[in-house]
């Protein structure tokens, strides 16, 4: 079993460039925001970035209009939204320099098809408005898209480099990867206890491992946790009751019993093995299990986000 110490968690998740990914719906975005918030609270100024998101989520959450320009939406708290075009819009300014001469660059039609179908252009020009926040907030958080879009992200500034030996993609690509390489990058990658989530999980690990090898502090994030809640005693006493005759409401709450320790046991499971590959797993309860879903997402990530609080203040004290 690897080393979980506390100073590796909480290392991982202040780090100053944290991406976060995973398997849709596994609640990457819910942890993003909720991080976000944490940092914030502790006096970083922090900002929640999100990837050509046509419907941002923080919307939802903090009931603003988010969008590409950075949006104080708590105190020390900024969200935005990265779009294809206005990071390209960025990129020329910042490459070209001559105003006149991007504007007719923008103009051009033939030219923004070019650029918009130059395999690997967007990635880049998405990464290095990313690269440039780090010059204006002290945490910036990244909720990629779901695990497979995101490793076509990720590693495009390695192939780039491979394949350019010099010009403005290059030079971007270089500084990208200086980026990833340092110390202060991290990767988050958040799953659920099912064993097809893990696999996954896992499998995205070894993929960035070979293709981005220049990300290398990578952690786990267990999301949906279940509690153990059942002693031997009591779950050898659903298993007899299960194979007895009983009226349907002790049925019932016998196959729920054991529903319940199923639920552990995925839990359990999945826990040895992401502790058997990962130093950093930081793990969150099944909050719905609690009413947490009462006040729909925005509720979720104020429990993931007294979770944090508790967590990493207790690591820490």
């Amino acid at each position: 079993m690897t080393d979980r110490s506390p100073a590796q968690i909480v290392d991982l998740l202040k780090s100053r460039l944290l991406f976060v990914t995973g398997k849709g719906g596994v609640g990457k975005t819910a942890f993003s925001i909720a991080t976000g918030l944490y940092s914030a609270e502790q006096g970083r100024k922090t900002i929640i970035v999100e990837v050509d998101n046509f419907h941002p989520s923080a919307n939802e959450i903090f009931n603003v209009a988010v969008d590409y320009s950075p949006k104080e939406v708590r105190p020390n708290l900024y969200c935005c939204n990265i779009t294809w075009k206005n990071a390209l819009s960025d990129w020329l300014y910042s490459t070209v320099k001559v105003k006149s001469v991007v504007r007719l660059i923008e103009k051009n039609k033939v030219a923004m098809l070019f650029l918009d179908a130059t395999p690997g252009a967007r990635e880049i020009v998405i990464l290095s408005k990313i690269i440039d926040l780090l010059n204006h907030f002290e945490q910036v958080i990244v909720d990629l898209p779901a695990s497979g879009h995101a490793l076509g992200i990720l590693r495009v500034p390695e192939t780039a480099q491979s394949l350019m030996k010099a010009g403005p993609v290059f030079d971007k690509a270089t500084q990208i990867l200086s980026v990833f390489k340092s110390q202060f990058t991290a990767l988050a990658v958040v799953a659920l206890p099912e064993h097809m989530v893990v696999n996954e999980s896992l499998e995205f690990t070894e993929k960035i491992q070979q293709q981005v090898p220049s990300i290398n502090k990578v952690g786990m994030v267990l999301n949906r946790m279940t509690i153990p809640s059942l002693t031997e005693h009591e779950l050898s006493l659903l298993k007899h009751l299960n194979q007895g005759a009983v009226d349907k409401t002790v049925r019932q709450l016998v196959e729920a019993g054991l529903w319940e320790a199923e639920l552990e046991a995925g839990t359990q499971s999945a826990i040895d093995r992401l502790e058997s590959e990962f130093e950093s797993v930081f793990s969150f309860p099944r909050f719905g299990a609690l009413g947490g879903f009462d006040g729909g997402a925005e509720r979720v990530v104020e429990q993931m986000f007294a979770h944090i609080k508790r967590q990493l203040n207790g690591m820490v004290a």
